[in-house]
């Protein structure tokens, strides 16, 4: 006997093996539950119906939230299940930025108070400096983000596997 395809109720995947969707990991019917509703007479009337598509993806490189909690609600969340970091990651580098770019501004405004020569030095030196430390707290921002993209994939995992 064949085995009998099994068409996911949460996202549309179609599959031949496996209790669970391969796609989104949701509880696939039996294949005596779809037989069943196959040859019931009210059968054409639930094929008719439209089936919502499932949400897009979000686009690569960012991180989907999909807790649909707020950010003050993740904030107090005492058991750390909910992640605030990957909402806030883009104002931290905003503030990195900040901070550096003052850096910059203090460095060669002091370099050229104290001696022309030492301002042109500073203006030079923050220049790469700035650039070389804005490089740093960015590769530092991706890397947490992908200890976030690491727990999800991990977590989508172990929910297949169940």
């Amino acid at each position: 006997m064949a085995d009998e395809l099994k068409t996911c109720a949460s996202c549309g995947n179609t599959q031949a093996t496996g209790a669970f969707c391969e796609t989104c990991g949701a509880k696939l019917p039996d294949a005596a539950a779809v037989a069943a509703v196959a040859t019931s007479p009210a059968s054409p009337a639930l094929a008719a119906q439209p089936v919502a598509p499932p949400p897009p993806p979000p686009p690569p490189g960012s991180y989907a939230d999909i807790t649909g909690k707020g950010f003050w609600s993740k904030f107090f969340d005492f058991s750390f299940n909910d992640f605030i970091t990957p909402s806030v990651i883009k104002v931290l580098f905003i503030l990195f930025m900040v901070v550096i770019g003052l850096g910059f501004i203090g460095g060669v405004v002091s370099g050229f108070m104290l001696n022309p020569a030492l301002g042109v030095f500073a203006l030079i030196g923050g220049i790469i400096w700035g650039f070389v430390a804005l490089i740093l707290a960015r590769v530092w921002l991706e890397i947490v983000i992908v200890f976030f993209h690491i727990h999800d994939d991990t977590k989508a995992i172990a929910k297949s596997k169940r």
